[in-house]
C-alpha cells in the first residue's frame, strides 16, 4: 500500500533511524534509503495487520525499538481497520466518497474482480494462503458474513478462481467454494458483483450443486427455477418426488454429469469413467422410471427443472 510506504519513509527521515522491514518470505516491505545490513544489525518481530514481519535496525538504536515497533504496528492497524471499514461500506451499499474508494482500491478503474470464498477450514489460515498467492500484486481480503471477500486486479477470472481453490485444497486440506461475477470498474459494480457472487453461493446450497467454482452468468437456469411460483413447484414436485427419491447416488451422479456435459453421451461417459453403453442403459432406466428421455433437449429441460425443485426441497 502506497500510503504505508510513504509513512515509513517519513518516519525514517524524521527520526534519523534507518531500518528495513521484511515479510516472512524475506521479501522487503520497506527499506530506508541509507540502511546497511551488517554485523551491528539486530531484528525484532512485527505484527502488520494479518501479516508477520521483522524489522532490522542498527543496535545503536536499541533503546528506540519499543517505540518504533508500537508506532509502525499502530499505523498498520489504523490503516487496515479503515480499509476494511471502507470495503464493507461499499459492499453494504453505503455511500463512500470517490476519494476513499480511490485510496483503498487504487486499481479499481483498471478493472478488478471480486470473489467470495467459503471454506470449511480456518478462515484466517485461508486468508494467509490467498495473500501468499498474490503477495507481489494488489489484493484486498475482507471477512464478511463468515466468508472471505477477495478483490484483485486481474481479469482472467476463472484462472484465478481455480488457482485459489487448488492452493487452499493443497495447503489446508479442506474443501472450499469460490464464486464470482463480472469485472468491476467502479464502486457500484463492486457492490453488484458482491451481491451476485453471494447469490451464486446461495444457489449452490439451495440446489446442492456439485460445482466448487461458481460463475454467476452460468447459473441462469438455477435462478429461473428459484424464482418459480411456489404453488407450481409443489405441484410439479408431487408428480416426481417419489421417483427422484428412489434414485441412488450413482444415478444422481449420472444425471448431474450428463446435464453438465451438455447432454453429450460420450463426454458424460468419459467423466463418469463408464462405458457408453452403460450410460445409455442408465438413461433408458431414467426414461422408464420418470417418463422423461433426457437425451431430448425439450424433455431434458422439463426434467432438470423438476430435478432442481426436488433438490431444493431435500
Amino acid at each position: 500500500m502506497r500510503e504505508i510506504k510513504n509513512f515509513l519513509e517519513d518516519l525514517s527521515k524524521k527520526t534519523g533511524i534507518n531500518f528495513s522491514i521484511v515479510n516472512e518470505d524475506r521479501v522487503a516491505i520497506f527499506t530506508s534509503e541509507y540502511f546497511e545490513e551488517n554485523s551491528n544489525v539486530m531484528y525484532i518481530s512485527l505484527n502488520l495487520g494479518r501479516q508477520k514481519a521483522k524489522i532490522y535496525i542498527n543496535k545503536q538504536f536499541k533503546e528506540c525499538i519499543p517505540l518504533l515497533k508500537y508506532t509502525i504496528e499502530d499505523k498498520y492497524k489504523e490503516l487496515y481497520s479503515e480499509n476494511e471499514r471502507v470495503i464493507k461500506d461499499i459492499l453494504d451499499g453505503k455511500e463512500v466518497s470517490d476519494e476513499k474508494v480511490n485510496k483503498f482500491i487504487p486499481f479499481l478503474k483498471e478493472g478488478c474482480i471480486l470473489l467470495i470464498i467459503k471454506t470449511e477450514g480456518n478462515i484466517h489460515d485461508t486468508i494467509e494462503v490467498i495473500n501468499q498467492i498474490y503477495k507481489d500484486n494488489n489484493v484486498i481480503t475482507v471477512i464478511c458474513d463468515e466468508n472471505i471477500v477477495v478483490i484483485v486486479n486481474f481479469k482472467e477470472i476463472m484462472e484465478h478462481a481455480k488457482a485459489i481453490k487448488e492452493a487452499i485444497n493443497s495447503n489446508l486440506y479442506c474443501k472450499c467454494y469460490v464464486s464470482f461475477s463480472s469485472v468491476s470498474h467502479d464502486k457500484y459494480e463492486i457492490k453488484k458483483a458482491f451481491d451476485e457472487s453471494k447469490e451464486s453461493m446461495m444457489l449452490r446450497e439451495r440446489f446442492s450443486l456439485r460445482e466448487d467454482i461458481l460463475d454467476y452468468k452460468k447459473l441462469l437456469f438455477e435462478k429461473i427455477v428459484y424464482s418459480l411460483d411456489l404453488r407450481f413447484k409443489d405441484e410439479f414436485l408431487d408428480s416426481l418426488k417419489s421417483k427422484f427419491n428412489s434414485f441412488d447416488s450413482e444415478m444422481i451422479s449420472t444425471i448431474d454429469e450428463f446435464v453438465n456435459s451438455g447432454l453429450n453421451i460420450s463426454d458424460a461417459a468419459k467423466k463418469l469413467y463408464i462405458h457408453r453403453n452403460t450410460l445409455i442403459y442408465r438413461l433408458d432406466k431414467i426414461k422408464k422410471e420418470t417418463g422423461f428421455d433426457i437425451r431430448n433437449f425439450k424433455e431434458a429441460t422439463v426434467f432438470i427443472i423438476g430435478f432442481l425443485i426436488w433438490r431444493e426441497n431435500k
